[in-house]
């Protein structure tokens, strides 16, 4: 199959936000009692996120023909962060509940670490959702 440079890049923003936060969340949730949260970590992790980012949009980038944006495209945007949102509502409202009731979930919350863990996890799942809903729009579209 023949991929756009948007779809490219959107396949390459999949697979690194599942390896870089994907394994920062399994070394979190494994040692959620034993290992500290630093701030400079995360900040690191990100910015090398960046960075990784756009060095493979850049390759990405040489190896196509320029792609401009069109209505479509902004269409698509608009429709997966509608997604996204729900998702991430669905989410903190899901924290909230059981952090409420004290369900058998809740005992994961009820340390700063794993409160911490949990919405990050959330945040990076509508993150994940708006790339796959772009994606899925983009594919659907041709």
């Amino acid at each position: 199959m023949n991929f756009s440079y948007k779809e490219k890049t959107l396949i390459a923003s999949i697979i690194t936000t599942v390896i870089f936060f994907g394994s920062y969340l399994y070394i979190g949730f494994k040692n959620l009692n034993s290992w500290p949260t630093q701030f400079g970590e995360l900040l690191a992790l990100v910015v090398l996120f960046i960075v990784f980012e756009i060095i493979i949009k850049s390759v990405l980038k040489l190896g196509s023909k320029s792609s401009i944006e069109d209505e479509r495209d902004k269409l698509i945007e608009i429709t997966s962060y509608k997604y996204s949102y729900w998702a991430l509502s669905a989410t903190i409202w899901f924290v909230i509940f059981q952090l409420l009731f004290n369900t058998p979930f809740s005992k994961s919350f009820n340390t700063p670490q794993g409160l911490f863990y949990s919405l990050l996890l959330f945040v990076i799942l509508a993150e994940l959702i708006s790339y796959i809903a772009q994606l899925y729009h983009s594919l659907k579209g041709k």
